[in-house]
């Protein structure tokens, strides 16, 4: 992930974090910084930038004092948008009534599945601006996680019948 930020005294300021790694790289005004340790950077006159925070949770650089904003934290709505497909497993699968209907896999692999939703979710929504949009991809997300909980779940029936 990649964030661009112009600041009135520093120029501007270019981080990226690797979406596997959590590797991290920082630049002001086009010049990559000496990376001291994981989180903590070096101007070249030797000013100390340390940086907080990941992608998910909003990253912030401190610098001389000062507190600059990389990467927002998430709103309250993309976090619920993101809990969803989560919730509706988790509720569906501990649900005899509702798994006689339509059979849905939760317990371990459930969660696990509709976890995996859920964080690739917050991932994508987080980098789309129009709020429509957010909930149009959230309820993808949502019907993705359900639609491969059931067909786990189907295929379990499936094979022990």
């Amino acid at each position: 992930m990649k964030s661009v930020v112009n600041h009135a005294v520093y120029g501007e300021i270019v981080y990226e974090e690797g979406f596997w790694s959590g590797k991290r790289n920082l630049s002001v005004n086009g010049a990559e910084l000496a990376k001291l340790s994981k989180r903590t950077f070096a101007l070249a006159g030797g000013e100390r930038i340390d940086v907080t925070g990941n992608y998910l949770t909003g990253v912030k650089m401190f610098i001389a004092g000062e507190t600059i904003v990389l990467t927002p934290p998430p709103a309250w709505y993309e976090i619920v948008l993101s809990l969803l497909p989560f919730v509706l497993v988790l509720i569906w699968g501990n649900s005899v009534a509702l798994c006689s209907v339509i059979p849905v896999i939760g317990g371990a692999i459930g969660g696990l599945v509709s976890g995996i939703f859920s964080i690739t979710n917050i991932y994508i929504i987080k980098n789309v601006k129009s709020l429509w949009l957010k909930i149009v991809i959230s309820i993808a997300a949502v019907a993705a996680a359900f639609l491969v909980c059931w067909g786990i779940g189907a295929a379990i029936i499936g094979s022990a019948s």
